[in-house]
Formats: C-alpha cells, structure tokens, sequence
C-alpha cells in the first residue's frame, strides 16, 4: 500500500492538470459563443440534425466544476438548484432557455442529446455587465519625467481598452490592462507635445462608453517651482536691503541718519542680507539636487557662505555690542565688513537671476502656465520696507521737532552719535 500511495498520489495531481487542459480543448471545440447581458435571458440552441429526441443532458462548466442543469429522459424532466424556475427546456430540438442571468453563469455549457448516440454541442456563454462612464485621471506629469494616464471603469468588465490623442488612435504598446476595468497609458520622458485631450473607449461584448481628459505636462517639479519662489524672496530681500544701503548715502550731510536710529539701519540691513544670501544658497541647494552638481552654481555658493558668515558677524555687533566695531583699528578688517552687504546684495542678485532663468527655460518644456509670483514679491516687500520706512520717518519727525524747539539741536545730535567713528569710514556701509 505504501509503495502504490506516491504513485496514486501522483495521478491525482496529473487528473488536477488535465482537468484545465481539456475545459480549454472544449471552449476551441465550441461551435457557439453567446453574449448575453445580466438580467437578460438566453436560448442556447441544442443539437442540428437530430430527428428524434429520447434524452436531453444539459451541463454547465465553470472552471473546474461541471454542474448539471437538467436532465431529460422519457418524458421526464428533473432541473436540478439553483437552475429551478430559471431553466426550460424545449424537448422539441432541445434547446435551452436560461432566465435572470447572472455574472456566475458565465462559462461553457455542454448539452448531450440521446446518450447512446452522443450527439452533443458546446456552447461558450460570456454573460457580462454593461460597462460604466470611465473615469481617466493622470499622475503629477513633469518634463523629462515618466507619468501615466489612468482609465478606470467602475461597473462592468472591459475586454477592450482603446486610445487616442486628440482624435488620433495611440499604439497599442502604449498601454497595459491591469484588469478587466483598469487601463493605465504610458508617457515615457514625458514632453510638451504629450499635451493635449487623450479618450479612452472601454468596450465588451454588449457596450461601450467613452470619456476625455485634457492632459498637461508641467515644465517645472514640485522642486523647483520651490526654488523659484525662494529665488524671487532673495531678490526681493536683496532689493530691500540695497535700498536701505544706498538711500542714507544719497541723502545729504545735513539730513543723514546718525546715532542711535543708523545703528537700528545698519543691523536691519546687514540682517537682510545675510537672509537674502541664505535663501540664494538654499535655492541653489534644491537646484543642484533635482539637475546635478555644476561649477556654475558650487561657486556662488562658496561666495554666499562667505557673505553669510560676515554679514550676520556685522549685525550681530552693530546690534549687541556697537563699542567693538568702534575699537577696530585694521583698515582690511574695515574694508571686508563694509564690502560685504553691498557685494552680497549684488551676488544675490546675480545667482537668483541666474537660476531663475534656467527655471524659464524649464518651463518652456512644458505646457502649463507661469507660476505668477506677483503677489508673493507685493506681500514680501511691503513687509520688508516697513521697518526701513518707520526708521526714515521717526528720523526726520524727530530732526524736524528738534528744529522747531532747539536751534542748538545739531550740538545735541552730534553728541548723540554712538558710532561716529565708523561713520566716518566711508568705506563701512554697514
């Protein structure tokens, strides 16, 4: 017994095998295939040719079960569940009517007719449901970048996915059917002539619907739409604070700011400065993840460090301890401090302006509009210039007061200059 159980064990697993194999030998001997719609009813006709009917065998094969639906014999008919009240047959020619179809009933249904004759025909049965409006939505596409038009049916089976651009039918190569209700299309490297309206037809054997999408492809990742925001704050910090350099050099000797107000001036300034450098460097931080290291953008940022460290240095002492910068006798030391906001204002400038222009053209390798900055540089501005604005006024409210009560208020103002040692450097902007 032991020696014969590997062997029968071993038969079962080959009847296992075969059992797909011959329901795939019956769908290619089928001389019918039916398509019927759930709810509907079928007649799936018996046998041609036969001139007397003594039995009638219907069966149904769905995988690798066969269930029988009725059998026919002397003029007694036996329906057997759960084809009762659903199954009729016509013992004339011995066809059968199948009502109130359902998804289950699909598969291949074999009817014997006169056993001892084994006159018998395979029908394929497909019963499906109509398909519903397809839903199309695509992935985030990006120039240069793979994306993916997804088309999705939520009721029904499709047998067929079809596509087209604007009107034009697609390759077939340019899609993959994950199921009966998901096709999703390819866009390898994706591409401003990738925009545009994509249609996808979902269709069976008894409908078919159809839906559009206008596809766009943006030039610029969520990334670098990112540097360029950064890119114009730089700027704006950098325009503000070249403003509060150059308008109290512009002024006259007799209404230049002095004392305490120019140390305020002075550390808000450099501050914007040392900020407008750290949001340049960053900008070309993202620059360089998302396109690659380049020389042209590691050198800026060596210069901006440098700027950082110097100009946040400055406002640091104008602010806390204003008396150093007072005691600071190296005339290089001097120069390098006074250099340092106008030459960081100006290399701000620069890197931000050269990354925008590369983001420019970015965006021309797609199809979707500017990214509108307007109101990010109004906003930015408007808060910037507020402090320098309130320094200016309080400034000359003050200069005006004094004059009007106190003829002698330039003595008093002169006495006031906390940093007019420095102030005399006219090379120390800062």
């Amino acid at each position: 017994m032991l020696l014969h159980h590997p062997v029968e064990l071993l038969g079962m697993l080959l009847a296992g095998l075969l059992v797909p194999l011959k329901q795939a030998a019956e769908v290619e001997r089928a001389l019918h295939r039916r398509v019927a719609m759930v709810g509907s009813s079928v007649l799936l006709a018996g046998p041609l040719n036969i001139t007397f009917v003594h039995s009638i065998q219907w069966e149904h094969l769905n995988g690798t079960a066969s269930h029988t639906i009725l059998q026919y014999e002397r003029h007694n008919l036996t329906i057997h569940m759960p084809y009762v009240a659903r199954a009729h047959l016509h013992a004339s020619n011995g066809s059968l009517l199948l009502e109130d179809l359902q998804e289950s009933d699909s598969g291949i249904y074999r009817v014997t007719v006169n056993q001892a004759e084994r006159e018998s025909l395979t029908i394929l049965l497909d019963v499906l449901k109509p398909v519903s409006h397809p839903q199309l939505w695509s992935s985030g596409l990006v120039a240069k970048a793979s994306g993916e038009v997804q088309c999705e049916v939520a009721e029904g089976r499709a047998d067929m996915f079809t596509w087209k651009k604007d009107g034009q039918m697609l390759p077939p190569d340019r899609s993959y059917h994950l199921s009966g209700r998901l096709s999703v299309l390819r866009l390898r490297m994706a591409k401003k002539s990738d925009c545009g309206s994509y249609s996808c037809n979902a269709s069976n054997g008894i409908s078919w619907q159809e839906a559009s999408l206008n596809v766009t492809v943006a030039g610029l990742s969520p990334p670098l739409q990112d540097v360029l925001r950064i890119s114009v704050v730089a700027v704006v910090f950098a325009a503000v604070s070249g403003w509060g350099i150059i308008f109290p050099v512009c002024q006259s000797e007799k209404l230049r700011i002095r004392g305490e107000l120019w140390r305020w001036l002075s550390a808000y300034t450099c501050g914007l400065v040392c900020i407008s450098s750290i949001l340049a460097g960053t900008a070309g931080l993202l620059w360089m993840r998302e396109e690659g290291p380049s020389i042209a953008v590691i050198l800026p940022e060596i210069f901006l460090l440098y700027v950082i460290v110097i100009t946040f240095l400055v406002a640091s002492t104008v602010t806390f301890q204003p008396t150093k910068l007072i005691q600071l006798k190296s005339t290089a030391a001097q120069r390098t401090m006074g250099y340092a906001a106008p030459g960081g204002v100006l290399l701000v400038v620069l890197t931000s302006s050269f990354h925008m222009k590369n983001i420019h053209q970015r965006h021309e390798e797609g199809c979707t509009a500017f990214m509108d900055v307007t109101t990010l540089v109004v906003s930015t501005a408007a808060v910037l210039a507020l402090p320098i604005l309130a320094i200016f006024l309080c400034y000359h409210t003050t200069q005006g007061w004094l004059q009007d009560h106190d003829p002698s208020c330039g003595d008093k103002e002169r006495s006031f200059e906390m940093s007019l040692p420095i102030s005399k450097d006219p090379d120390l902007t800062c």
